[in-house]
């Protein structure tokens, strides 16, 4: 997976890697990745506790630039990174979050009207108008002065730069994510690689 991520990245000649991990997979990632020389890139590690998303880039701080890219560490994507880049600098935003119109709800929705009585049902639905954080942003310095321990990005940073008026930008994309949070998305990922193996 983080291999896969990698490989992303370089084809977007993102070639400066900034792990936040904590000290339980640091021996098994330094291990693995070094100091990324044999994938082209320069991989460097914060190793902090379980401090929250937006924790761990408070510990990291110190190595991070004056611009800088999230990517959580279970998602795989095929959206196209310079141009969510180049987005975002030209909306002059604090922080630009990937946000998805092409994923499906894992359920039915109704309306109802208030006598109870369906009006309206869809099976696991497209909401567009409803798009979905894919766990990549493109974020200014200034967003690690809202970052603190055990606070979380999405929970506590971004609610707060809105809260601010801050310049807070999705970028809408049809390209689908996947992570591997739960067996069943891991699962379809693993087919996705079975069959159609330069999706990414």
């Amino acid at each position: 997976m983080i291999e896969y991520i990698l490989d992303y990245l370089r084809r977007y000649n993102i070639l400066d890697v900034l792990m936040l991990i904590s000290e339980n997979e640091s021996e098994l990632l330094r291990n693995h990745l070094g100091d990324g020389e044999r994938f082209g890139m320069r991989i460097s590690y914060s190793v902090a506790e379980r401090l929250g998303t937006a924790g761990a880039l408070n510990a990291a701080a110190s190595q991070l630039g004056d611009r800088f890219l999230v990517y959580y560490g279970d998602v795989l994507t095929n959206l196209d990174l310079s141009d969510m880049i180049g987005f975002h600098g030209r909306r002059h935003a604090v922080c630009t979050i990937a946000m998805s119109t092409s994923v499906p709800m894992d359920y039915g929705i109704a309306k109802v009207d208030e006598e109870g009585r369906v009006t309206y049902f869809e099976e696991k639905p497209v909401l567009k108008e409803y798009p979905v954080s894919m766990g990549i942003m493109v974020c200014e310095k200034e967003i690690l002065e809202y970052c603190k321990p055990n606070t979380d990005i999405a929970h506590n940073v971004i609610p707060a730069l809105l809260n601010e008026k801050k310049f807070v930008f999705a970028y809408l994309t049809e390209s689908r994510h996947y992570d591997i949070g739960t067996f069943k998305s891991l699962e379809e990922l693993r087919t996705i690689f079975e069959h159609k193996k330069d999706l990414f």
